[in-house]
């Protein structure tokens, strides 16, 4: 049984992951988007934000979703295209 989290510490292991593959993006835009998707999950749930968070979420969740977005960056090269359009600009 997951042993729940918070908001606050998915948010840190979201971005310290990103951060070890020299993403930086800003915490704010993640504490939103993620507070979207877990009020999502909630209502698919019919339960309340907070149960999700401590009955459904584990401490790695935030890793886990950053992982996905890792891979779509390096994959798409997005990182790559960002720096040419800012050589461009």
């Amino acid at each position: 049984m997951p042993t729940g989290t918070t908001l606050a510490r998915l948010v840190d292991e979201f971005t310290a992951n990103l951060y070890q593959h020299g993403i930086v993006i800003d915490r704010q835009s993640v504490e939103r988007e993620m507070r979207d998707r877990i009020a999502q999950i909630a209502d698919r749930l019919r339960v309340d934000p907070q149960t999700v968070l401590r009955e459904h979420a584990c401490d790695s969740w935030g890793r886990q979703m950053s992982a996905g977005v890792v891979d779509q960056i390096q994959s798409e090269r997005l990182l790559d295209v960002a720096a040419a359009n800012m050589r461009m600009s």
